[in-house]
């Protein structure tokens, strides 16, 4: 099971938040970096599926949030 790697999904979310001038677009991005870098602290004491299971529950989220940010700003 390939898992993403979530040092890789904090570091987009700190790239991401930097070029923002939005500030609630930009705490979206800080929350969703902790909640990457969380799982990253905590990955390994976490059997490879329950891993690749919160990866998954954290990727939706950050794709619902940051697509969701996109449609109001339009």
């Amino acid at each position: 099971m390939s898992l993403v790697d979530p040092w890789e999904k904090a570091a987009e979310c700190v790239r991401a938040a930097a070029a923002t001038v939005d500030p609630e677009r930009h705490a979206v991005l800080t929350h969703l970096r902790n909640l990457w870098v969380a799982l990253g602290n905590e990955r390994h004491f976490m059997s490879v599926d329950d891993a690749a299971r919160e990866a998954a529950v954290i990727g939706r989220l950050h794709i619902e949030l940051v697509n969701s940010r996109q449609l109001a700003l339009h």
